[in-house]
């Protein structure tokens, strides 16, 4: 059988473009370039409900993220700031300007290199924030190690230790007294005994209590301590985290500059430093969250973002960030990845903030039915021409989605469903980036 007709009477309809259609023109001079003329315009109001492209590897979701970005750099102003969570170095690699700043772990610094100094993103910190904030960071630097012992109370006091020592090190160098970095506070931990340790706590009266972790007779008790604390700090402070450095992402964020933070993530080791690289951007979250109003906008840019552990502030950022300049550029491969890292209830809340989506081809059920959820069913009239020459035309009215299963299926690599904030999904062919 063959349609005769296909007539939607409620609900949308999975459109298409015209030749020299551009949505939202006349809104902004930046955008994204379609095929046959078309495009999309990068406008404020699109940006600020912040975007999400989703799809398999090899479908061409990366390439229409170049394409927002660039056109996003272009209108940047001294007002503005960009963060790169960068898992492969292609943005590096074609989005990099002489004022950036590079955090990366590669035995070859690439231009633009800085060293993450911790001790500055605490002491940017306002001092009734300070506990708060560091307990945050040691939380996150032992959140593996205590999740996947088998007696994560050692994790636990690790924490508790690594956290006072942190706490003294910011008082020795708000008072003058010295100034510490990643480099000096290896150095500290090589040359620390136990009963240094335990003597140094006792000089500050609201950390006596770490004492209790580290008893006088050093028993083995006191080793399990002590042996989950260095190895941590030997774990995430190495290679490029263990130099010495005067980088606050904290204050990169509030000075902006029209320049961009790149956290390039090296994949190979991951694993070892993925807490690290949490911190940074929860840290980068934070302090944008915190403000009173928006001083222009962050741009949030987190292409593979569930490669990471969970950040503590992406929903928020999502959700309640909008009127403070908060902007979240992100790429996924499936829905899967994000449920795995967030859980299904949190992962769902999560990739509803995304206002708009780009959908390139799915190979997995749950993604698509993502896609074909958000803008729900559908009621039509089909005629049909029967294969019986005796039955003639026969009429059916029935229930559908506005982006059936098959409509994502077929899709041809870099071709992509819109789903914008407002208005009906439709077809879009992205030009390749140049």
């Amino acid at each position: 059988m063959s349609y005769l007709q296909n007539n939607v009477l409620n609900g949308q309809t999975l459109g298409t473009l015209e030749a020299g259609t551009v949505v939202g023109k006349g809104k902004a001079k930046v955008g994204i370039r379609g095929n046959q003329n078309t495009g999309i315009t990068l406008h404020e109001g699109l940006l600020a409900r912040h975007i999400l492209t989703l799809g398999a590897i090899g479908s061409g979701k990366s390439n229409t993220m170049y394409h927002v970005i660039e056109a996003v750099r272009k209108m940047m102003t001294e007002e503005d700031v960009m963060v790169f969570f960068d898992a492969k170095g292609d943005y590096l690699e074609k989005f990099y300007q002489p004022v950036d700043y590079v955090i990366s772990n590669s035995l070859e610094p690439h231009p633009g290199s800085v060293n993450w100094n911790i001790y500055k993103d605490i002491l940017h910190t306002p001092k009734e924030k300070r506990q708060e904030t560091i307990r945050e960071i040691t939380s996150a630097l032992f959140k593996e190690d205590i999740e996947n012992s088998q007696a994560p109370v050692f994790g636990m006091g690790a924490r508790d230790i690594l956290a006072a020592l942190l706490d003294i090190h910011v008082q020795e160098m708000e008072a003058g007294k010295k100034n510490w970095d990643h480099e000096k506070l290896i150095e500290y931990t090589r040359d620390s005994t136990d009963l240094i340790l335990r003597n140094l706590f006792l000089e500050y009266p609201e950390h006596k209590w770490v004492r209790n972790y580290i008893q006088k007779d050093g028993g083995s008790t006191t080793q399990s301590f002590m042996v989950h604390f260095y190895q941590t700090i030997y774990k995430l402070f190495g290679g490029s985290f263990g130099k010495a450095g005067d980088f606050s992402i904290r204050e990169a964020v509030t000075k902006k500059g029209g320049k961009a933070v790149f956290l390039e993530y090296d994949l190979a080791s991951g694993n070892v430093l993925e807490s690290v690289y949490t911190v940074l951007l929860d840290l980068a979250m934070k302090e944008v969250l915190g403000r009173s109003k928006s001083n222009g906008n962050v741009y949030f840019v987190l292409d593979e973002f569930p490669l990471i552990p969970k950040l503590n502030y992406m929903d928020n950022a999502l959700n309640f960030g909008r009127s403070l300049g908060v902007k979240v550029i992100a790429g996924i491969q499936n829905v899967g990845q994000v449920e795995y890292r967030y859980g299904k209830t949190l992962a769902g809340s999560i990739l509803s903030g995304f206002g708009s989506v780009f959908a390139f081809r799915l190979f997995d059920f749950e993604s698509r039915t993502f896609v074909s959820g958000r803008h729900g069913k559908s009621k039509k009239w089909v005629s049909l021409l029967s294969s019986n020459s005796n039955k003639g035309v026969q009429d059916t009215l029935i229930d559908g989605h506005v982006v059936e299963d098959w409509d994502i299926v077929k899709l041809n690599i870099g071709e992509c469903v819109v789903s914008l904030p407002n208005g009906e999904p439709f077809l879009f062919y992205p030009t390749e980036y140049l």
